[in-house]
């Protein structure tokens, strides 16, 4: 490798870091590419076969992809699940007073806080409504152990059973939707009120008025078995489709993911990774 092609490296690798830095999903992507390109590039001038260089870009993909599908089929998900009465971590979910903030900024209202249980990762909800009852915000955390990540999810139901859901989901998502979900991923707002005109933009690509939509009874109790509900016909999609497979021959109530749902799952992850 002489100075040119060292130089080269290292431009690439620097470029890539810096959009590494940016709110943008799109920039990050590039520069994971250009971080991508120059450890091909690298191991190519080092060695001088293009094989090694090949083998070092698809490793970079594969051997992800292969943990990434070993531990989908070590997973198990509970058939019934339901959502009982707890906080989110404060000391782990920084964002949550601001996310809260930026809601009620935005004309929401909190009702309620809950944990899902049982689950394979803690998962924390805590549930906002607007006046009307016309849309409900959702702020989730998913941890385990040290590590976690926060959404926001903004739903509308339809009196004809479709429901619309315009969230900031940051991960490739594990579940199919089921048809009646149509859901729009905002990636791209940096505010909650971004989110949420989001969603209104969203509504109105698609031709839904106020008047087509069902109001959800602003309370504690029912906005909790609305969200339970949703999760709850998700897993049974999933099961109906054979995404999601018995555990054992004997065992109706534990989940694992099927050679097809795992297969979907990981083409998502290639998707979103490179589009």
């Amino acid at each position: 490798m002489d100075l040119r092609e060292l130089t080269g490296c290292f431009v690439l690798l620097l470029a890539g870091l810096s959009l590494l830095q940016l709110d943008s999903i799109t920039w990050r992507k590039l520069g994971m590419g250009f971080i991508w390109l120059a450890s091909g590039l690298g191991v190519y001038f080092l060695s001088g076969s293009i094989i090694l260089g090949c083998a070092m870009l698809a490793a970079w993909i594969f051997f992800p992809l292969w943990e990434m599908v070993f531990v989908l089929r070590q997973l198990r998900v509970p058939r019934h699940r339901e959502l009982a009465d707890a906080r989110a971590p404060r000391d782990d979910f920084d964002e949550l007073a601001e996310i809260t903030q930026g809601l009620i900024d935005s004309g929401f209202e909190q009702i309620d806080e809950c944990r899902l249980r049982p689950a394979e990762h803690e998962q924390y909800y805590r549930i906002f409504s607007r006046e009307d009852g016309l849309t409900q915000a959702t702020i989730g955390y998913i941890a385990q152990g040290p590590i976690g990540f926060h959404f926001v999810a903004l739903t509308s139901n339809g009196k004809d059973e479709r429901r619309w859901v315009t969230w900031d989901y940051p991960l490739t998502y594990g579940l199919v939707m089921p048809p009646e979900t149509a859901v729009y991923r905002a990636l791209h707002c940096q505010s909650m009120p971004d989110l949420y005109q989001a969603h209104l933009d969203f509504l109105a690509a698609n031709d839904v008025p106020n008047d087509f939509l069902f109001a959800v009874e602003p309370t504690r109790d029912a906005a909790r078995a609305r969200l339970e509900e949703n999760l709850n016909q998700q897993i049974e999609y999933n099961i109906s489709r054979g995404y999601l497979a018995p555990a054992t021959k004997l065992d109706n109530e534990n989940f694992c993911y099927s050679f097809r749902g795992t297969l979907y799952v990981a083409g998502q992850v290639l998707r979103d990774l490179f589009f």
